[in-house]
């Protein structure tokens, strides 16, 4: 019985921002200008930082979360790897066909309330 791949996953962990000590800020536009994604979604202009408590030791994070970057592996990217593609331009072509990369997965976190801008920005790679 021959297998296939039918998707690759990446995944990151970030710092969850304790809810206890956790304060809302206004984005630094140079951060907030960093990313394509941001760029078209300008209401992320306020984010979550934690100020430190004794719940979190002082260090305004507590727990974690997962980010993921999903990309399932669809005929055209099959074509992609058979001709010999690279690695980025089967990633491009990824994201073209709509695959949400690390970082946008941290921004979506961001937005939620659940992560730090400098925590997105430590543990993934710019997009």
């Amino acid at each position: 019985m021959a297998s296939s791949i039918n998707l690759i996953l990446a995944q990151r962990l970030a710092r969850r921002v304790c809810r206890t000590a956790q304060r809302k800020c206004p984005l630094v536009r140079k951060c907030w200008w960093e990313s394509e994604f941001l760029r078209r979604r300008p209401s992320i202009l306020w984010c979550v930082q934690g100020k430190g408590c004794n719940k979190c030791a002082g260090t305004g994070y507590k727990g974690r979360i997962a980010l993921y970057e999903v990309m399932p592996m669809t005929e055209e990217l099959r074509e992609f790897v058979l001709n010999g593609a690279s690695a980025a331009e089967i990633r491009r072509e990824a994201v073209r066909r709509g695959m949400m990369t690390l970082r946008q997965s941290g921004l979506l976190r961001l937005k939620e309330g659940v992560t730090s801008l400098e925590e997105v920005l430590r543990v993934t790679a710019a997009d």
